[in-house]
């Protein structure tokens, strides 16, 4: 059974209330709007595989990543556990497009309540409100069961 490490992150703007959007396009089974963010690479610190993850995406240099939850999804096959992070702290020319989709700015208020996002994207805005500060999304043996801690 294969761990798969994840990260994912608010880029929000104080001065305008606007947080940063991916409209992510159909890959790996799932699309919609969502937070940039990727995969832990061997070796790396969960902080630097945020860092770096929202350079590639985004070209944005995000300082100070705060770690506010983890969402996690076991399957018969493995389990994928994503960090969920946020930050006020960037600088640096937003690339309005990568191969992973489009990047946009948007109201907060607004993208909590708009339609597509991507699929667990819901169940992570949970964690960014307080609400629970961990997401344990079990598809083993054919059932689907959440927990929220």
């Amino acid at each position: 059974m294969k761990t798969v490490l994840m990260n994912m992150v608010k880029i929000y703007n104080k001065k305008t209330g606007q947080v940063l959007v991916l409209d992510k396009v159909k890959k790996y089974g799932w699309e919609g709007l969502t937070f940039p963010g990727g995969k832990v690479e061997f070796g790396e610190s969960f902080v630097d595989s945020v860092i770096r993850e929202a350079k590639e995406e985004t070209n944005l240099d995000i300082k100070n990543p705060k770690l506010v939850g983890i969402i996690t999804w076991i399957s018969d096959e493995g389990k994928d556990v994503g960090l969920i992070y946020e930050t006020t702290d960037f600088d640096g020319e937003l690339v309005e497009e990568n191969r992973e989709g489009k990047l946009f700015w948007m109201d907060y208020e607004e993208f909590k309540n708009i339609q597509p996002k991507s699929m667990s994207m819901d169940k992570i805005l949970g964690i960014y409100e307080g609400d629970y500060r961990e997401v344990f999304w079990d598809f083993r043996n054919g059932k689907e069961e959440i927990f929220y801690f």
